[in-house]
């Protein structure tokens, strides 16, 4: 069996249905194991757990220059991303404060305060 959707982005045509079928059809995290490496024991696996009261494992996935500053577009893996918290990046070890969080719809930003496993900010 293999679902196939065909729509457009014009006028919406498809997309719900579309959405409906990942829904449906798709895993969710919880369903399959996961896994990261943790680069300070040699690259040992971790299993990622999905659960917001774990530690915290985002990517930091887009950088882009907006009139307001830099935006960094993170998925949250496991735990929880809080408005004012220090982050830490793993590529040079600087911890990095969150000043701001926002949701973003289109080209509208929404702010948040809190962002849990499975958002996008």
């Amino acid at each position: 069996f293999v679902p196939v959707f065909m729509g457009s982005a014009f006028k919406n045509r498809g997309v719900q249905p579309l959405l409906d079928g990942v829904v449906s059809y798709l895993p969710e995290p919880v369903e399959k194991p996961n896994f990261a490496l943790d680069r300070s024991k040699g690259e040992e696996k971790v299993p990622v757990t999905g659960l917001d009261t774990d530690s915290l494992l985002a990517l930091a996935f887009k950088l882009e220059e907006t009139p307001f500053g830099q935006l960094t577009y993170m998925r949250v893996y496991q735990g929880m991303l809080k408005k004012g918290e220090y982050i830490t990046n793993v590529n040079d070890g600087k911890k990095v404060k969150l000043n701001r969080i926002v949701r973003m719809h289109s080209d509208e930003m929404e702010d948040v305060t809190e962002a849990g496993s499975g958002e996008v900010v």
